[in-house]
């Protein structure tokens, strides 16, 4: 499939024009917080005390029109849904780490982003949120060596609500639409309810603006379900041969690019859920087993891999239409040559130093441990042999 975006993925701008455009992106994005109101504690605090829901107005827009848009575009063939990095989901820290920022939340006024906004506005307890803020992550970082085994816990691998229901992103995209419509008159007949009961006038509603928000996002949703008709290009793509790729080449990719790879679980559920490969997925049990890649953008690399050796491939990861990838060694491969910290070699050439000082990093990457020591190259002594001939002029 022929996509235009992501743009850096592709390659159409470099690093600098990267950083560029994510600074204008942020200047925008700032400026849309501040024009909203959420650059003062008092206007955010009150979503909680349900007098003022902007907060909720305002993120659910943003969040259905990014969402929609990105559907629709993807329907379309202009975006590559597959080139968008979705962090790996952790239950269990995750919610635990929502509960707390919503505690922070409450108790300063600001979220980081809105803190950040609040300090350009000159508003100084957004100074105190924010210094509150870097206080938290010095702290823990301090503590997590206690903390590592809860913050890895309840590892979903990247999950998409889409692929958890088996339906299209568009279908989400319609229900989030949906889900925004009723959060946005659920708000407002909150305000009614509460603001008065707190003195407070509700704020104001026009008629107008409501339709022509809720009319956009009835008509991008229906463009993004239309969509659906479209011809699926490369469904009869015939399966290709696998190739191999060894276990530290796949760990420096999932460092220096992780969003050109689909890694793919095919131990049993027991094992995949107890530890895996950061960002792999597990295959699920049954028929949906055969049709698990269908939904894979293929313009990823495929990586599978089982408990050792060779992998044996399900009809659906043999069908993927993109580049399919056999890990070396499965996760007894990924353990030992990852995991597992490397020794020094015994004879240092060049070539041996820099392989070990690259499984050294990665090992440190990925398992938090220290870089070894750096390893000295001994130089070839070359010894004559013979007899020692004599010369001169």
């Amino acid at each position: 499939m022929a996509v235009t975006l992501p743009l850096y993925t592709h390659d159409l701008f470099g690093t600098y024009a990267g950083l560029l455009v994510g600074t204008l992106v942020g200047i925008a994005f700032g400026f849309v917080l501040e024009r909203a109101g959420f650059g003062r504690a008092r206007n955010l605090a009150a979503q909680f005390y349900l007098t003022d829901t902007r907060v909720l107005k305002v993120m659910f827009s943003a969040i259905v029109t990014a969402l929609v848009g990105m559907t629709l575009l993807s329907g379309i063939g202009v975006l590559d849904l597959a080139q968008i990095t979705v962090p790996e989901t952790f239950l269990w820290p995750q919610l635990v780490g929502g509960l707390l920022l919503g505690a922070g939340f409450i108790v300063s006024g600001y979220c980081p982003g809105t803190g950040v906004v609040a300090i350009a506005s000159g508003n100084l307890d957004g100074i105190a949120a924010i210094g509150g803020v870097m206080l938290g992550s010095l702290a823990f970082g301090f503590g997590y060596g206690p903390l590592e085994g809860f913050y890895k816990s309840g590892g979903m691998g990247v999950a998409r609500i889409d692929r958890l229901l088996g339906v299209p992103m568009a279908v989400v995209a319609a229900a989030v639409v949906a889900m925004a419509v009723g959060a946005f008159l659920g708000g407002e007949k909150l305000e009614a309810i509460f603001a008065p009961r707190a003195g407070e006038t509700a704020p104001a509603s026009p008629p107008r603006v409501k339709a022509r928000v809720f009319g956009g996002f009835a008509a991008i949703a229906a463009l993004a379900l239309a969509a659906l008709a479209l011809p699926t290009r490369g469904a009869a793509t015939p399966a290709r041969t696998a190739q191999t790729i060894g276990p530290l080449e796949l760990a420096r990719e999932l460092v220096t690019a992780p969003e050109t790879l689909w890694i793919v679980d095919l131990r049993p559920g027991a094992a995949a859920a107890k530890e895996r490969i950061p960002g792999a997925m597990v295959t699920p049990p049954g028929d949906a087993r055969a049709a698990f890649a269908a939904g894979l953008n293929p313009t990823r690399r495929l990586v599978a891999y089982g408990a050792s050796g060779a992998a044996d491939l399900p009809d659906g990861v043999r069908k993927f239409p993109g580049d399919v990838y056999v890990l070396e060694g499965g996760f007894e491969g990924w353990t030992s040559a990852v995991l597992t910290a490397p020794v020094p070699p015994a004879n240092p050439t060049p070539d041996v130093v820099a392989r070990f000082q690259l499984a050294s990093a990665l090992h440190a990457r990925f398992t938090g441990a220290a870089v070894a020591a750096p390893v000295e190259i001994r130089p070839v002594v070359s010894v004559p042999t013979g007899p020692r001939k004599g010369g001169g002029c």
